[in-house]
C-alpha cells in the first residue's frame, strides 16, 4: 500500500494485491453521510503513479486542446498512440 495523497478528509492510495499482482488507485473520503470510497483498476505500478500523481496538474486549456484535436482527427486510434 502506498500512501499517494492527504489532506483533510480525503487519502489517495496505490493498492497491490499479494496474490495477482493487480493494482488499484482508490479514493477515500469521509463526508456528513459517512466514508464515501471509489476504486479505479490500474496497470501503474506503485512508483509510476507516485510520480504522475505529483506532477504537475493539467490545465483547462490542455484538456481543451486535446479535445478539439480528437474532436478533429479522422484516422484510428492506433495513429494517435504510435
Amino acid at each position: 500500500m502506498l500512501l499517494l495523497d492527504q489532506e483533510d478528509k480525503r487519502s489517495t492510495l496505490h493498492l497491490t494485491c499479494e496474490h495477482c499482482g493487480a493494482s488499484t488507485l482508490v479514493y477515500v473520503s469521509m463526508s456528513p453521510i459517512g466514508v464515501i470510497s471509489m476504486g479505479v483498476l490500474t496497470d501503474l505500478e506503485q512508483g509510476e503513479a507516485k510520480r504522475l500523481f505529483k506532477g504537475e496538474a493539467i490545465s483547462s486549456d490542455e484538456v481543451l486542446t486535446v479535445h478539439q484535436f480528437l474532436k478533429e482527427h479522422h484516422g484510428g486510434v492506433d495513429e494517435l498512440i504510435r
